[in-house]
């Protein structure tokens, strides 16, 4: 399986991207910040699209998109909370059936709010997050009391890192940081 998680910051004048590697050559893709609306047409081959939108002001917005051989169904959606957007889907493949979880968190991640669902998941689990979080533990220079609750999570969670050291995220003054996680469950 092959996943491509692209905060897009806006897909609409970037669809001709979506036609070259490593678009192309991902089965899966993980957008956040799709700045998509209700309306607007998104169509691909061999992919089929989940997504969200913001009805009431701009950004945001999340795609979850997955190949057409198989088939998915939403079980859980929050794209109206602007500080946390969530979409995760169900995925049924010929050989097991697993979930992705879509998450942009813009003023940073609070475990609290999620800890319930992700502790219930009862398939292996793939969770794709935009946390503006930073930790050493991941590659940042700092740590806050909210990438300390979810590292503590994390640790008693049955779920792994699976970033390197990497950067995610540079900014125009060319700093680099991790807030980009991408985490997986496996279950025995």
């Amino acid at each position: 399986m092959s996943f491509l998680q692209w905060n897009c910051r806006s897909l609409k004048n970037k669809k001709i991207w979506l036609h070259q590697p490593p678009f192309t050559t991902s089965e899966f893709w993980v957008f956040q910040e799709t700045f998509l609306k209700a309306d607007d047409r998104l169509s691909f081959p061999n992919k089929i699209f989940f997504r969200t939108h913001r009805n009431n002001r701009t950004g945001g917005g999340l795609l979850i998109g997955i190949p057409t051989n198989m088939s998915g169904r939403v079980i859980f959606e929050n794209s109206q909370d602007p500080n946390l957007e969530i979409l995760a889907i169900e995925i049924r493949s010929h050989t097991f059936p697993f979930t992705i979880v879509n998450i942009y968190a813009p003023h940073g991640f609070d475990i609290n709010q999620v800890h319930n669902f992700f502790s219930n998941l009862k398939t292996p689990t793939f969770i794709f997050r935009v946390f503006n979080l930073h930790h050493p533990f991941w590659g940042g220079k700092t740590s806050t009391p909210k990438s300390e609750e979810f590292l503590d999570w994390l640790n008693q969670s049955h779920f792994s890192i699976l970033n390197t050291s990497t950067p995610t995220h540079i900014t125009h003054n060319f700093t680099s940081s991790v807030i980009d996680l991408t985490l997986v469950r496996q279950l025995s």
